[in-house]
């Protein structure tokens, strides 16, 4: 009897720490002070002194390069309107407190997790869009520096969304409406910054330039393609189609999330679908078929395993890792 009664007070704890899509986790009533908000101003604010002082001794030419900069903005312009986008729609469809954000239940029909992964998307996509075009051109410069600018830039859009300033704005509000998942709550941005966007610039950044060397630059937009529109699309289609579930700790914190297996199908497919998209882009047949065997069915386990709101990072590290060695031992 007591070993049944022991069960059953595990059973009982489980099903208390698990976070469902949509349920609210926590408040922002704690003092910005007090939080990673003023972290993450401080260390902006740092990384921006010491990377003008790195650029003036390195590549001071890199101040003078007027369209760069201006493309930059240009960026970061698109980034607002998209952010912008998910949260008028969020608000369209779901109710606020009097502070602003985003109120919403385990049973509400439209969820923030439809709209969060725009940012993502966004975020690691923008910083790549240029390095398509012509190298050592004044839109973009060589060099990793002018990567780095990009990612303080990328950075400062959800600098703008630390509590004192959204809190104050309805336009920054907006934005933060359009990532701010219940369920994340009070760690949103704390889990978006250093669990996803910081490592996915880093990451992005340093395996744009080792694709370069090996001449196939593209192949890192199937990692980020996978990521942003597959991984992003798992989360609708888990909640709506996802029957079986099962569940993932999280990074930071004793609490338990949902996954479903429609959710890593959706990953597996993304994965085929833009590995077949990106064929002409691989150097030799080789690459490609050992790529098309291999990408998927490690993308979607690395996904499937992966701690709440660690799952980004994790799989570009393992999906950019695995592609380059492909790349470069075929």
């Amino acid at each position: 009897m007591e070993k049944f009664q022991d069960q059953k007070n595990r059973i009982d704890a489980e099903i208390d720490n698990l976070i469902l899509p949509g349920e609210n986790a926590g408040d922002y009533s704690e003092r910005w002070e007090k939080t990673f908000d003023k972290v993450f101003l401080i260390g902006w604010i740092l990384s921006v002194i010491i990377l003008s002082i790195v650029t003036f001794i390195f590549q001071p030419s890199l101040f003078t390069k007027y369209q760069f900069f201006g493309f930059c903005f240009f960026k970061i312009f698109v980034m607002l309107m998209m952010s912008l986008a998910g949260g008028a729609a969020c608000r369209y469809y779901c109710k606020t407190d009097g502070n602003g954000y985003i109120a919403s239940s385990k049973n509400s029909w439209f969820k923030v997790n439809y709209t969060r992964k725009l940012q993502h998307f966004a975020a690691y996509l923008i910083p790549l869009i240029s390095a398509s075009g012509q190298a050592g051109s004044n839109m973009h410069p060589k060099g990793i520096l002018p990567h780095a600018w990009e990612s303080l830039f990328v950075l400062l859009i959800f600098l703008l969304l630390i509590k004192p300033i959204r809190e104050k704005s309805k336009f920054f509000m907006l934005q933060f409406n359009s990532m701010d998942r219940p369920e994340d709550r009070p760690n949103t941005l704390k889990w978006i910054v250093l669990g996803n966007i910081l490592p996915g610039l880093i990451l992005g950044t340093i395996f744009k330039q080792l694709f370069e060397q090996i001449g196939e630059p593209n192949l890192v937009l199937i990692i980020v393609f996978i990521i942003g529109i597959g991984d992003g699309l798992a989360e609708p289609v888990g909640i709506y189609l996802g029957k079986k579930k099962y569940v993932v700790p999280s990074w930071s914190m004793g609490k338990r999330y949902v996954r479903s297996y429609a959710g890593s199908a959706c990953v597996f497919l993304s994965s085929v679908v833009f590995t077949l998209m990106f064929f002409k882009e691989f150097n030799h047949l080789a690459q490609f078929i050992v790529a098309i065997f291999l990408v998927p069915p490690v993308m979607t386990i690395v996904e499937a395993v992966a701690p709440h709101s660690m799952d980004t990072p994790l799989m570009m590290t393992v999906g950019f890792s695995i592609l380059y060695a492909i790349c470069l031992f075929n």
